[in-house]
């Protein structure tokens, strides 16, 4: 028997946010927000807080790595995601920090 083994047992969303317009009356109406995607991740916990230097030359403490596919979507600094974990923990992150390798991604949370 072959097992194979799930690199990415994890999913992530992305919240998105659309804005709020005002239509042909004059009246506003508010923008919306929710979680969109299901992207397979590989969450790797810290133990505690560890600061980095990001990009834009910030120290940014975290608290988790995700891995993610080279072809995934770009994240912003502040971005807000959930991680869907194994036995049913959803966590609500922060981005910290997000870069682009040749064959994955990582994302700072």
């Amino acid at each position: 028997m072959i097992m194979i083994l799930d690199d990415r047992p994890h999913k992530l969303k992305y919240l998105v946010i659309t804005p709020g317009y005002e239509d042909d009356n004059g009246d506003y109406h508010e923008g919306e927000s929710h979680y969109e995607g299901d992207i397979p991740c590989r969450h790797v916990p810290n133990g505690k807080a560890e600061e980095r230097v990001f990009e834009d030359g910030v120290v940014r403490k975290y608290s988790a790595v995700v891995r993610l596919d080279a072809d995934c979507r770009e994240f912003a600094i502040d971005d807000k995601v959930k991680l869907f974990l194994l036995g049913g923990i959803e966590r609500e992150c922060k981005v910290k920090g997000f870069h682009r390798y040749q064959t994955y991604c990582k994302l700072w949370v």
